[in-house]
């Protein structure tokens, strides 16, 4: 029997697979095949649709085109109406959480291989979560660094100030050459007290100058359009895998539904207009989704709502929308009647009251206004129900859209919209891309560490070779590889009540994978 210090990738795998049964299922249905052939189940053909997907293509080409220009916004846009899916596991911000980064690239292991012919490999993002959120949108992750009892990776180096920390991403305004000059600073400092080595202090350097300081970054209106640029620099650094890799572009989900609502709510025959305003169809699908995650906690809300003093943190999701309030963070709201007419209602964590009217001339002035986000439940209603895109999603993204997909589809039905209800069935709800790493850097004393841009770039990037081995890995080993994600996604208690549990994951997963797995080694300094 092994020893606490000495368990076992699978021993740790196993605890994973005890609180997420999803990864479990896959283990057990896929754990087998290689990496590259996985990743290509998730290219699940466009199905039927009940709304036209046209306007997608014109709402992603919008957003593009002002930031990165007409081409890239053409090809992005045929190129996601093209495939008939969309990755949605990743959070609005400049991005080196290594999970979202290398589970984009494994989503997109067709393109980077040459298999299939796309250009870009669009993804979707959520803003609706701050900036020091567990993906870091405020800065930079490091995961280079010598791990100690005291000491969790990734290391955090911040860019925008810690009175900004709990702003929405989607409605952060764009940082600034003072803030670039302070995190330079940072990174001096760390260098000094050895957090990081030279290689890795030179790595963040170079991208704070050459990526950060640029007037094309600093002169854009909003973080989100900072964050599309520097991602898309990012990507170009990262992959060497051809002499004109696909360009990476991240695109904000809520605002791609915020423009499709423009449209929805000014169509009586539109699912988005049907749910909100027929008022059988709308209480029965608030009743039926309630506790659903990413939707709602009615009573919840309800206790938010009437409570005195400020609200607790108690989660309670939101119907339809969250109310924006005037330090740009996110309201939960209800649907209230008053008076015979419906409102959306509730209090900010300050304990202020946000009301608004449910009609269709208040709800696209706000969205235009940026007084309301759309909730996670609208964003899948009219990008996934309404125009028939298969989502591909992490750990629980599976659970909650196939709730809501059997949902809609049985309260059309009840309706007599048989026709819709069908159609809405047969989109793909399942498709799952998380937990897993193909690419890992060498850490002290035989540890193997998650490798997020700053460790794939100071390597020299990722090559043809790297990609060959990288997906020929089994989706059990890319499971173990991102064992550092996983295990805190599950919440297992060696996270919680364990010091030093990264440094024996890290040797685990070095004795399981060394030479199996693609390394990323720091290129000499000379």
């Amino acid at each position: 029997m092994t020893t606490q210090s000495q368990s076992s990738a699978s021993e740790y795998l196993e605890m994973v697979c005890q609180k997420l049964p999803v990864v479990k299922n896959i283990l057990n249905r896929f754990g087998h095949m290689p990496l590259g052939v996985y990743a290509e189940r998730l290219n699940t053909p466009p199905c039927p649709s009940v709304q036209s997907r046209d306007d997608i293509r014109q709402a992603v080409f919008g957003q593009i085109c002002p930031v990165l220009g007409k081409d890239i916004g053409t090809r992005a846009a045929n190129d996601l109406m093209a495939a008939g899916t969309v990755m949605t596991t990743t959070h609005l911000g400049i991005d080196y959480f290594a999970n979202s980064v290398q589970g984009n690239l494994i989503y997109g292991a067709g393109i980077l291989t040459g298999r299939r012919k796309e250009t870009t490999i669009p993804i979707f993002c959520f803003g609706n979560v701050p900036l020091n959120s567990s993906t870091f949108a405020r800065g930079l992750l490091v995961y280079e660094s010598e791990l100690g009892n005291s000491r969790e990776l990734p290391l955090r180096l911040p860019i925008f100030p810690d009175n900004e920390k709990r702003t929405m991403t989607s409605l952060a305004k764009p940082f600034t050459i003072a803030m670039q000059q302070k995190a330079l600073k940072k990174t001096t400092a760390w260098k000094k007290k050895n957090l990081i080595s030279k290689t890795t202090a030179e790595t963040i350097v170079s991208l704070l100058e050459h990526e950060y300081a640029i007037d094309a970054v600093l002169n854009q209106e909003s973080y989100a359009a900072q964050a599309m640029i520097v991602n898309r620099m990012l990507g170009k650094r990262m992959l060497k895998t051809s002499e004109h890799p696909p360009d990476i572009v991240y695109l904000e989900i809520e605002k791609i539904t915020a423009i499709l609502l423009g449209k929805d709510l000014n169509d009586e025959n539109s699912l988005a207009y049907r749910i909100f305003f027929n008022a059988t169809l709308r209480n029965t699908i608030i009743q039926h989704l309630d506790g659903c995650p990413g939707c709602w906690h009615a009573n919840t809300l309800k206790t938010r709502d009437t409570a005195p003093g400020k609200p607790d943190s108690t989660a309670t999701g939101t119907i339809f929308f969250w109310g924006i309030d005037d330090y740009k963070r996110r309201v939960p709201l209800l649907l209230k009647s008053i008076k015979g007419d419906f409102y959306l209602c509730g209090r900010d964590d300050r304990g202020d009251s946000f009301t608004m009217n449910f009609n269709r001339n208040e709800l696209i002035q706000a969205l235009e206004k940026q007084k309301l986000l759309p909730s996670l439940f609208t964003c899948f209603l009219l990008i996934c129900f309404a125009r028939g895109f298969h989502c591909v999603g992490g750990v629980f993204q599976g659970a909650y859209l196939t709730w809501m997909k059997t949902c809609i589809a049985d309260c059309l039905k009840v309706q007599g919209d048989t026709t819709n209800a069908e159609m809405i069935k047969e989109i793909t709800t399942n498709l799952y891309q998380d937990g897993m790493l193909a690419f890992m850097s060498p850490g002290q004393n035989n540890e193997l560490l998650p490798a997020g841009p700053i460790e794939i770039i100071q390597a020299g990037g990722i090559n043809r070779d790297d990609l060959t081995k990288a997906f020929g890995l089994t989706v059990t080993q890319a499971h173990i590889a991102g064992l550092f994600g996983s295990l805190k996604d599950a919440d297992a208690q060696i996270t919680r009540q364990q010091s030093g549990w990264q440094h024996r994951v890290a040797q685990a997963c070095s004795r399981e994978l060394s030479g199996k797995v693609a390394l990323c080694k720091p290129c000499p300094i000379f």
